[in-house]
């Protein structure tokens, strides 16, 4: 598992300017110290002088005098005076060393904004986690992916989303969303250290700061957070829930002006029995199964599919009706990890979407035929098509949703996968 990079430079950097600044502030005060010392040095060798430098001083002290009433009655005459701006500044001009405001300034607390990532941290109540695997462990009877990345494979993702992207038509809106895995909610960050892994918080920030401003950012970590006490992550699989990507979903809607499907109106259909992956190498997980939500939609849908390898297109619907409880139950989502899924609704918004994924894109997708006409599920890893942006362009698509979780985002080989398909 690759290590943590620690990157102290903006540290190192405050340091010295800290440390340049104080050597600037200590030559001043020495600076100053040393003229009085000299000037205490001073001597007058004769009552004489006294009476000369007197006579010199009271002449100067005369003249400034003159001299200011002068200036002030010229200054009061000046035409091109502002009478809003201070006194004997000129209209236009400004007064970069002004000490004096003639109202008090107004201050406002600043305020954090909605696309900063807010680090979350479980609750730690002392319970231990058993590992199984390198990346694998089990926490309080539920299974975790070890998260564990640095600075410069999170650079890597965003670096290549910005070299991809370059090639897209101008008028082609990009989203970039990089979910958490449950990791991040579910189990304390001591604990997360001590196995060795790190933050996806920081790895996703590092992710942002570097990407293109063309691409948008949607925040699906802090809503999350918010809902980590709901059931948004399963117990024995490493995939989010439909409550959980539906939550993504609203954030993406935040931030593409778009009104979220509302999901307490839905009726919720239900698969029980559900054994997902890591009871593979945990079998005890067997024994608590999950639930699979899959929520109804609020307009008409069908789909095509193509299948991995296959040119063969199948219609069929959104949600894969043979889903069934077992190991396999997350593929009701959009028929499971197919190369081409695309979703036609009567939402009639005149607008299309295709949404370049992994797995979890499958729970999240449907929910975008409330707002879209048509949404092509492509996935990066099966897609058998030829070129990305003749795609784009033969089907009237302008926008691209980029999903993925953090384990994908923070895999090169993936990553170098998904951005030969946008090239």
């Amino acid at each position: 598992m690759p290590k943590i990079s620690v990157n102290h430079e903006r540290d190192e950097i405050m340091r010295k300017e800290e440390y340049f600044i104080g050597l600037e502030t200590m030559g001043r005060g020495q600076g100053y110290q040393g003229k009085k010392r000299n000037r205490r040095r001073r001597r007058q060798n004769s009552n004489g002088k006294k009476v000369i430098i007197i006579a010199v001083s009271l002449v100067i002290l005369a003249l400034l005098v003159v001299g200011g009433i002068f200036l002030g009655t010229k200054m009061c005459a000046e035409p091109d005076a502002d009478p809003s701006s201070p006194t004997g500044t000129t209209a236009g001009e400004t007064t970069p060393d002004e000490t004096v405001a003639t109202t008090a300034p107004v201050t406002t607390a600043p305020t954090e904004p909605k696309d900063v990532i807010t680090q979350f941290d479980a609750e730690d109540d002392g319970s231990e986690a058993a590992v199984y695997s390198d990346t694998m462990f089990l926490y309080k009877n539920t299974g975790y992916n070890l998260f564990g990345s640095s600075e410069k494979i999170a650079k890597h993702y965003a670096n290549s989303l910005n070299k991809a992207v370059k090639g897209l038509d101008k008028d082609i809106t990009v989203y970039n969303i990089v979910v958490p895995n449950h990791t991040e909610y579910g189990v304390p960050q001591k604990i997360i250290t001590d196995l060795g892994g790190s933050s996806q918080a920081e790895n996703i920030k590092t992710i942002n700061k570097n990407l293109d401003e063309r691409i948008i950012q949607v925040n699906a970590y802090n809503i999350l957070a918010e809902h980590s006490d709901e059931y948004i992550y399963f117990n024995t699989d490493h995939h989010w829930t439909g409550l959980g990507a539906y939550y993504g979903y609203t954030a993406f809607c935040e931030e593409a002006g778009l009104t979220p499907m509302d999901i307490k109106s839905a009726k919720k259909n239900s698969i029980a029995g559900f054994t997902g992956t890591f009871t593979s190498t945990i079998p005890s997980l067997a024994n608590t199964p999950d639930t699979v939500d899959y929520y109804s939609l609020p307009v008409d849908t069908y789909a095509y599919l193509t299948e991995r390898g296959s040119n063969e297109t199948l219609t069929v619907d959104t949600y894969y009706p043979g889903a069934t409880a077992g190991t396999y139950s997350y593929g009701v989502f959009c028929w499971g990890d197919v190369a081409e899924f695309i979703i036609h609704s009567n939402a009639g918004t005149g607008r299309k979407v295709a949404l370049v994924k992994d797995s979890y894109g499958n729970a999240f997708a449907p929910y975008l035929a409330a707002n879209y006409d048509e949404v092509h599920l492509i996935d990066f890893r099966y897609w058998n098509g030829d070129n990305f942006k003749s795609y784009l362009k033969q089907n009237g698509i302008t926008e691209v949703i980029i999903l993925n979780n953090t384990m994908s985002a923070n895999s090169p080989t993936q990553v170098d996968t998904l951005a030969d398909l946008l090239s």
